[in-house]
């Protein structure tokens, strides 16, 4: 059992191990008041942080009778983080990384992680639509030929679109030099064929 009080063993159900000391150690150092606590719905953990609950339990309770971890969480006054897998590798540095991510006042606040945001969805909207943008002026030009090739323009209707590399010739074929340079013997029978005519 641990002695740090970021780890709440409750009833553990599912008699999970637990995280390692040292893991437990690193996240106390890293925020006091991030908990580890197994859940009581399956074979996961429940990371979440101690904050001053504003609803009394009986609510809580009421609409939360589905939610046993939410439940459970609420009565240790806890509120839940994200959900971590009991087959984890507790020594993987992108914990920390993750965490971060979802800490606006560590990213720098909540005016500039809504701006980061922000800007990572315009960016991924750009991308997806420069994709589009690519995808339709190809139907287009497949489409016009088409209707080039209907009309008796053209004696086709596509045109293959490979890339520069593609389109290069096949590399030769190399074959290793052997020992001695090949010298071929060749023999015309000409000589004859003109004696005999």
């Amino acid at each position: 059992m641990s002695s740090l009080p970021n780890y709440v063993r409750d009833t553990n159900p599912f008699n999970l191990a637990g995280p390692p000391q040292y893991f437990l150690r690193q996240l106390l150092e890293y925020d006091p008041s991030l908990v580890i606590v197994p859940s009581r719905q399956g074979f996961f953990y429940r990371l979440a942080q101690r904050r001053p609950l504003k609803l009394r339990e009986s609510i809580i309770n009421d609409i939360l009778k589905e939610q046993a971890d939410a439940r459970m969480l609420a009565s240790y006054g806890l509120v839940p983080v994200t959900t971590i897998l009991a087959t984890c590798r507790w020594d993987d540095p992108s914990f920390f990384l993750e965490l971060n991510r979802r800490a606006p006042w560590r990213m720098g606040g909540a005016k500039k992680y809504e701006q980061m945001v922000l800007e990572q969805d315009k960016r991924d909207y750009l991308e997806r639509r420069a994709k589009v943008e690519d995808h339709v002026e190809h139907l287009a030009k497949d489409a016009w030929n088409y209707y080039h090739k209907l009309i008796g323009l053209r004696t086709h209707a596509f045109q293959l679109r490979r890339k520069a590399e593609q389109q290069s010739k096949a590399p030769a074929i190399i074959i290793p030099q052997s020992i001695h340079d090949y010298k071929p013997a060749i023999q015309t029978g000409w000589g004859d064929v003109l004696r005999k005519g």
